[in-house]
């Protein structure tokens, strides 16, 4: 019974996240043809930019969250001669999670977003992106 309360969720949250990458693919695509200027002024300046050689710039946005939550290892359970049992120490140390978002815009020569590509796995649709 305890398999389930973990893996329902589990797949629960795979599943939405596959529906939300999904949808952020389409909502970036919007970007497409439009001028790096009229992106930077919804998103604000690029965590890096780089010059390619055909002459092309790369614009790199990243979103980053760090999650902390509790490690699940636990000790043995002790007795101590009443009626409940208890863990030793529930909690033994923290696991932190990073969720990120990777996103890139080439540009041409004239500023103009030619393609778009993204990864991470927190790439999610917001409503601030366009």
């Amino acid at each position: 019974m305890r398999v389930f309360l973990f893996v329902i969720p589990i797949c629960c949250f795979l599943l939405s996240s596959c529906a939300s990458t999904l949808a952020y693919q389409q909502q970036i695509k919007q970007w497409q043809g439009k001028n790096i200027r009229t992106l930077e002024n919804k998103w604000g300046q690029p965590e890096a930019t780089f010059k390619l050689a055909n002459g092309h710039t790369l614009y790199q946005y990243t979103k980053k969250t760090f999650q902390s939550i509790p490690d699940m290892k636990r000790r043995p359970m002790q007795s101590n001669s009443n009626l409940f049992t208890s863990y030793a120490d529930p909690w033994l140390s923290n696991q932190t999670w990073v969720r990120y978002c990777r996103t890139r815009f080439e540009t041409n020569i004239h500023g103009d977003i030619i393609h778009i590509d993204f990864q991470g796995n927190n790439c999610a649709t917001y409503r601030f992106l366009q």
